[in-house]
């Protein structure tokens, strides 16, 4: 649907194009700067959502007058990277010496009872 793209076009006053790996956009010098930084943030395995989230802040905080001169990182969310956990190696075995023949069988009950005389009784 491209919701994620409109909202950043939305943002940053910008027109931004995607295909393939390629990113274009045109717009200010501003946003162009806003959407360079999702744009890496998306190659560092980081969602552009949180970006979003952080701009649409960025709007909010400048349009108030009281606030516009103030440090805004009190205001901006921080998003920690969850530890996932990773799978634990598989146990590897030590492989036996390689025999081309193999074990004798073992004997059956009726070869057993034959040899201690118990089947002729």
């Amino acid at each position: 649907d491209g919701q994620t793209l409109k909202a950043l076009e939305l943002l940053t006053e910008c027109y931004v194009l995607v295909q393939g790996n390629t990113v274009a956009a045109m717009g200010s010098i501003k946003g162009l700067k806003q959407v360079r930084n999702v744009v890496e943030d998306c190659f560092r395995n980081v969602h552009p959502i949180y970006n979003i989230k952080i701009l649409m802040i960025k709007r909010e905080l400048a349009a108030d007058p009281k606030l516009r001169e103030e440090d805004w990182t009190r205001f901006l969310p921080t998003f920690s990277s969850k530890n996932v956990p990773t799978r634990k190696p598989l146990k590897v075995r030590e492989k036996k010496a390689y025999t081309p023949f193999p074990p004798p069988q073992p004997p059956s009950k009726l070869d057993l009872q034959i040899a201690s005389g118990e089947y002729f009784a």
